[in-house]
Formats: C-alpha cells, sequence, structure tokens
C-alpha cells in the first residue's frame, strides 16, 4: 500500500490526509455532559466516585432538534446515499430515516443519522428494541441519540428508510470480479460499491454538476489502461479536477498486475514529496474497504459544512 494522500487544507468537504498536518483533533461534547467527570470530594474531605450518568447526561434530547435541523442534515447527504432494497432493516454503520411518535415536548416528527448499534442486533425494525443513533449537525461532532421502540412508528403506518454510502468503483471486468466476494465487508461498514465502466460522467464533468458526484472513488488502474487513448487525457483532467473539489480518490493497483499498467500517480504525473496530490493505492479488496471506512468515519465525526 502507497504513502498517504497529500491534499490541501478542505473546501466543501473535510479531508483527513494533508502534506502538513492532520486534521486538528475536536474535543467530544454530548449536550448535558457535566464538564467536571472526576472525583468529587465531600466536606469531609473525601473523594467520593461522580455518580453514574443517565441517559439525559449522555444522548441528545428527540426535544432538543428542530425539523429544520434534521432537513439541513439530510441535504448535506443526499446526494452520497443510495437507499437500501430493504428499507426497514436497520444495521450498524448505515444511515436511516424513521418516523417518531409525536409527543408533547417538542420533538421533529421524523429524525436522520448514521446508526451506531442496535438492540437486540442488526435487523429489521420490528424486532429491534433501542437503535443509538449518531445525528450530523453544523455545530460540531455528531450528537449521540438513543431510540427506543416506543419512539419509532413502524411500517406502514410510519416510514423506515435505510441507506447505504456510494462508493463509486470505476473498474475493469477483472476489477469487479476481485471485489464481488468482499462486498460484505464493505456492506458492514455500511457502503455499496457503485460498479461502472463508464467514463461518460467524466467526459462532461464541471462546475455545475460536480455536486452529483460521489465523494469517494476507487479507480482501478486496469480500468483507466483500457479506456481509448482519444479521451485519456480529458479523464486525467477530470480526475484531476475531483481531487481539486476535495472528492476522495482511491486507486486499486493490485500487486500481481502486469507491470506494463501504470499506477493512476504516474498516470496523473503525481509524485509523493515532490507534487501536490499524491494518492492512496490499496492492492486488495481488504486493505480498499479499511482506508474508505477510515476516511468517512474520520469527515463524518466533524461538523457539516
Amino acid at each position: 500500500m502507497t504513502l498517504e494522500i497529500s491534499l490541501k487544507p478542505p473546501l466543501s468537504l473535510p479531508r483527513f490526509l494533508q502534506a502538513q498536518k492532520d486534521e486538528p483533533r475536536r474535543d467530544i461534547h454530548w449536550i448535558g455532559q457535566k464538564k467536571d467527570a472526576g472525583n468529587q470530594q465531600n466536606s469531609s474531605g473525601q473523594n467520593n466516585p461522580s455518580p453514574k450518568p443517565d441517559n439525559s447526561q449522555i444522548y441528545r434530547p428527540l426535544s432538543s432538534i428542530k425539523l429544520g435541523d434534521v432537513d439541513d442534515a439530510q441535504k448535506y447527504f443526499a446526494s452520497q446515499l443510495i437507499p437500501s432494497p430493504y428499507p426497514a432493516w436497520v444495521g450498524a454503520n448505515h444511515f436511516c430515516s424513521l418516523t417518531l411518535v409525536r409527543k408533547r415536548d417538542g420533538r421533529p416528527p421524523v429524525i436522520f443519522g448514521r446508526v451506531k448499534t442496535c438492540y437486540p442486533t442488526d435487523g429489521y425494525i420490528n424486532n429491534i428494541h433501542d437503535i443509538e443513533l449518531h445525528f450530523p449537525h453544523k455545530k460540531g461532532q455528531p450528537d449521540p441519540i438513543l431510540l427506543s421502540v416506543e419512539d419509532i412508528i413502524p411500517p406502514p403506518q410510519g416510514i423506515i428508510q435505510s441507506y447505504g454510502i456510494r462508493v463509486r468503483f470505476l473498474a475493469s471486468a477483472e476489477d469487479v470480479a476481485d471485489f464481488q466476494p468482499f462486498e460484505n465487508l464493505f456492506t458492514e461498514q455500511g457502503f455499496t460499491l457503485d460498479f461502472t465502466s463508464d467514463y461518460m460522467d467524466l467526459l462532461h464533468l464541471d462546475e455545475f454538476n460536480k455536486d452529483s458526484h460521489p465523494w469517494f472513488h476507487v479507480v482501478g488502474s486496469r480500468w483507466f489502461a483500457g479506456i481509448p487513448d482519444s479521451v485519456q487525457d480529458e479523464i486525467r483532467r477530470s480526475l484531476k479536477s475531483l481531487i481539486t473539489w476535495n472528492k476522495f480518490i482511491f486507486n486499486y493497483h493490485p500487486k500481481w498486475i502486469l507491470p506494463e499498467v501504470r499506477t493512476l500517480n504516474s498516470e496523473l504525473d503525481f509524485n509523493y514529496g515532490f507534487s501536490e496530490h499524491y494518492l492512496i493505492a490499496p492492492e486488495s479488496p481488504q486493505q480498499t474497504a479499511h482506508i474508505v471506512a477510515m476516511s468517512f468515519n474520520k469527515i463524518f465525526m466533524l461538523p457539516m459544512k
């Protein structure tokens, strides 16, 4: 596996691989959490252990979330998600939209976020008792929310929709054959691989349609080698534009590949330490799943832009 990407600081999309240093770490802030988490001292000078926090100290209450906040989060991630073919199935690392029971506490009619865990296990909504959800917003890290079965209106009265995070894979037939046995590695992390060999979208790439392209791309070296020579220069320019627009691009380049098939770094004239950008080139589906998950988890924990 090659070294990490060297990129400019983010404009519209946060990134974590930079030329100089990592993005600054942000302290975790949970709604209602006490600042002093250490032991408290009573009047006699003895240390008393801090009381065990209840849910109100750990989880953000639904009543503090406005419908507009939910709408902002849904719009922010809309172009990055693919609806699950099993909408009422809820699983860890997947995004989900759930209809809420209306109560007189000001809660929104629907909640949206990324599932952290379910109890007793991932599965259909009627079989789940509790869901721990991360709710993204503009002011900081996503807030943890705890939903119980009493908070959710199941189908058919309510709407439950699960989503996978879209990863565009510009792949040759050999790339697809390599990855299909390992698609579960991506599914477990909440990703849906969008295989395509078509390069027409890249030929028509411009400032006006850039937001419709996924944040995450995997580009196979064999795919690039297989496109017509007449369009390779334009594809190179489009890939460089995606990087300039803060998209994540990973170059799938298995180590057993024929030596005449060049890496995408070579095709784009990227040279670690000498050029502004340098792409990570995973050599296997397992490495690809790992770096994609690590990259998304990092940016998801940042405030929405």
